[in-house]
């Protein structure tokens, strides 16, 4: 008799312990009686199916047979009959949507149920039932089969493997592991690719309990060589996975643990966004059966605001819709830097290839032709996911991780922050950031090091990402605090989050090193409302409202209340302008950048640089404020230095990093009329050795005509020294023509009224300008509308919050952008 290693022989007696009708072999005279009434059960269908029909239609009728059809599909999965399964649930999931609404097919509607009733029939004719087709079901406990040396990886593979909630079977040959194949399914099995011309029997099992039993056990191979033909035939040889070492076992051994059962961690979040409300449901049933969690889009031009909330793996999105076109949509999507990696398959009755090649190239990563067949959308969907899953784990491009913590980086929070701003009004539900900050951080460190105080924030990110709900966003935002974005119903619930939060924080102690040590926690929160207009600056609020929680005692949780604002123009002067002197003289300002969309050279590098001054209470004020105090105080003309030798000094940077980029900079009429500025600029520029800076001077166009004739002699010499100039709030007035035409600008920002003109109007404006050689930006593009009205103008750029918000950093990715 076979012996097999002991976790099979465990299961093996308590198999054989039921006496002489065990277990198998009960199942497996269901099974044989299930299929000897078989062709009964599917005459009953057809005929059933024959009268409704044929006749008025009933109905109750229809009640009657979608019970039989869901009766018999359950018995079929109950069998390991997984092609008839999956027939009949097809037919169960079409004619679920008309039995709940009542609704009387069409007459294509029933053209497609007569082809899924013959599909079961077709299904049920391609049984070939053998000895050893059992009801065989994967084991409860987590097995994991190794076929392989115990040298080279393997002991620690196997080490870490077991150090998991799992357990491990070495085999060293292959009969062994069929014959403990028969006895108990294991959740995956490892190979040495180096013994794959021994492994023929065993795939073809694998792919026999694949076809006929709906059982898909992962074949994951081990190599110690990078050749690779080895590769291709392991993945011939049907692998999942290939992992060539050395390598970090315990990242090896979660990633087979992963592949294993995918059920232990977070489930696929997949968006379906389809017109026709019964074909949404029947992609959504298909996938919720397989245990996905589903949102359903029947309203294409709500896609976006669903997508902030529900943050999908994958979307199945239909291509022809009324409204807007998935690849419409598709290229609106690809537009927003957090969803550019997020997998697109598009379904579709389109049969022209090279439509479907179209539908590919805005941004989709597959097709699936209608009608749908649920095992192929399930693979398509499940390989689609776990390959989008791994490579962001690989490179972190979806989580954005901090490595200590799990949570996002600071960077993606703000991104995401200022995306919810820029929704808030269509945002259904109150929203806020939440600050936290560990009252025992400072003692941890101190008493106890880095390494403790890592721990501390480690297990703190845990406990934080436990309360949360998927739509909610965490990250790290420095040293020792995490921040929160969040939607609830009320701003009740919110603060029932925060309290949530720090329960859950206080109990029970951490463990730090082997030293339980009891943790609370501070936070702060502050709301996103119509008065909120910089992510950083909200962040900031939320952040205050903390820290004076953590003043007080700790182990709380406020809202950030606003300071009583400070009169426009007080006695003493003005403390806006103080606060901006003083931001001058010790380099207190910060920069924002906002990219500008290059319609004509896709992938070029141009950002706005806009000034912001913090004020004491956390909020960032906007250079608009800014030029009023500014003006008064006689300070414009050291913004405009400060701001241009700032430009110049991150040109350099990044055209020493071997990226050219133009920065746009506001100037007052200071500078404009002002002789000196163009020898302060040379200056600068021989101090930082550049030649054709990419600097762009922005002036209005109402600031400029003043005085023309010194603005022409100075804006020449700055051409010379390699700046161009661009006039903003340009007017379609043929006198702005003949400003432009005497001062040479190389261009031009269009007036925001024009946002609002006609097609021939714009277009006129870009023509003109064209002649005169300046190039056209249409600044302020808030409405999605107003892209393609633009784009097609002939305009050069756009800029605006639909197309980015201002970043707190340069690293927009212009590659990304389709329009």
């Amino acid at each position: 008799m076979q012996r097999f290693p002991s976790c099979l022989q465990r299961q093996s007696n308590e198999f054989m312990s039921t006496g002489p009708d065990n277990a198998g072999s009960q199942a497996a005279d269901g099974k044989a009686a299930f299929l000897d009434h078989l062709e009964q059960r599917l005459a009953a269908i057809e005929e059933n199916w024959g009268t409704l029909r044929g006749g008025r239609w009933d109905p109750e009728r229809l009640l009657a047979l979608y019970a039989r059809i869901r009766e018999l599909g359950n018995a079929a999965g109950n069998f390991g009959l997984g092609q008839l399964g999956e027939a009949l649930f097809s037919a169960e999931v079409y004619l679920s949507s008309f039995v709940e609404s009542a609704a009387q097919p069409s007459l294509r509607q029933e053209e497609e149920i007569d082809g899924l009733v013959r599909g079961v029939h077709a299904a049920a004719a391609d049984l070939a039932p053998t000895a050893t087709d059992l009801a065989l079901k994967p084991a409860q406990a987590q097995v994991i089969y190794l076929f392989g040396s115990r040298t080279g990886p393997w002991p620690q593979l196997i080490a870490a493997l077991e150090a998991q909630p799992c357990e491990t079977c070495n085999f060293a040959r292959p009969r062994d592991l069929l014959g403990a194949l028969a006895e108990r399914l294991p959740q995956a099995i490892v190979a040495d690719a180096s013994q794959l011309d021994q492994l023929a029997p065993l795939t073809a099992e694998l792919v026999r309990l694949h076809s006929q039993l709906a059982i898909q056990i992962p074949l994951v191979f081990i190599s110690a060589s990078t050749d690779l033909q080895v590769r291709v035939e392991a993945m011939r040889a049907g692998g999942t996975a290939y992992f060539v070492a050395p390598f970090d076992a315990a990242a090896v051994a979660d990633q087979i643990l992963r592949l294993a059962d995918p059920k232990q961690y977070e489930p696929y979040r997949v968006m379906v966004v389809e017109d026709d409300p019964t074909q949404m449901e029947f992609a959504a049933a298909i996938l919720r059966r397989a245990g996905m969690v589903v949102m359903g889009v029947t309203e294409p031009l709500r896609v976006m605001d669903s997508l902030e909330d529900f943050r999908p793996d994958l979307i199945l999105m239909d291509i022809y819709m009324p409204d807007i076109n998935g690849m419409e949509l598709t290229s609106i999507i690809r537009d927003h830097n957090e969803f550019v990696v997020t997998p697109i398959v598009f379904l579709s009755g389109e049969q022209n290839a090279d439509k479907q090649l179209d539908a590919l190239t805005v941004g989709g990563d597959d097709f699936i032709a209608k009608p749908i067949r649920p095992k192929h959308l399930l693979d398509v969907v499940k390989h689609r996911i776990m390959r989008s899953r791994n490579l962001q784990r690989v490179t972190h491009l979806d989580r954005k991780q901090d490595r200590v913590t799990g949570l996002f980086s600071r960077r993606h929070f703000l991104d995401r922050v200022a995306t919810a701003l820029e929704s808030g009004s269509a945002h259904k539900a109150p929203g806020a950031v939440l600050y936290l900050l560990p009252d025992q951080a400072d003692r941890v460190s101190a008493q106890q090091g880095l390494g403790a105080a890592d721990t501390l924030l480690a297990v703190l990110g845990e406990r934080v990402r436990a309360v949360l709900e998927p739509q909610d966003l965490a990250c790290r935002m420095d040293d020792h605090g995490i921040a929160v974005l969040a939607h609830r119903a009320s701003s009740e619930g919110l603060q029932a989050l925060a309290e949530r939060l720090r329960a859950t924080i206080a109990d029970p102690p951490f463990d730090l090193g082997g030293a339980a040590v009891q943790v609370t926690a501070s936070i702060g929160l502050c709301p996103i409302d119509a008065t909120s207009d910089d992510a950083a600056g909200l962040a900031a609020r939320a952040e205050r409202a903390c820290h004076q929680v953590h003043e007080a005692g700790g182990n709380d949780a406020q809202w950030f209340k606003a300071e009583p604002a400070a009169p426009a123009k007080p006695a003493q002067g003005d403390p806006i302008a103080e606060l901006l002197r003083d931001a001058l003289a010790h380099d207190g300002l910060v920069l924002h950048y906002q990219p500008l969309l290059d319609l004509q050279a896709r992938g070029t590098e141009s950002y706005e640089l806009l000034l912001r001054l913090p004020l004491p209470n956390g909020d960032l004020l906007g250079e608009r404020d800014l030029r009023g105090p500014g003006a008064t105080a006689g300070l414009l003309r050291d913004m405009d230095r400060w701001l241009a030798g700032r430009a110049l000094q991150l040109l350099k940077e990044r055209r020493e990093a071997g990226r050219e980029s133009n920065l746009f900079i506001r100037q007052s009429i200071a500078t404009a009329t002002g002789p000196e500025h163009a020898g302060w600029l040379a200056q600068q520029l021989r101090a930082c050795h550049m030649v054709g800076t990419g600097l762009v001077l922005d002036y209005r166009l109402s600031d400029l005509s003043s005085d023309l004739k010194a603005v022409a002699h100075n804006l020449a010499a700055l051409r010379e020294l390699g700046a161009d100039v661009c006039i903003s709030h340009f007017p379609e007035k043929p006198a702005a023509f003949k400003v432009l035409r005497f001062l040479k600008a190389g261009y031009i920002a269009v007036a925001p009224r024009l946002l609002k003109a006609d097609q021939a109007t714009i277009a006129s404006v870009v023509r003109q300008a064209h002649e005169l050689q300046a190039k056209v930006i249409v600044a302020n593009i808030d409405d999605p509308r107003s892209v393609d009205l633009h784009w097609s103008s002939g305009a050069d750029f756009l800029q605006g919050n639909f197309i980015q918000r201002p970043l707190d950093h340069m690293d927009y990715d212009f590659y990304q952008i389709v329009v």
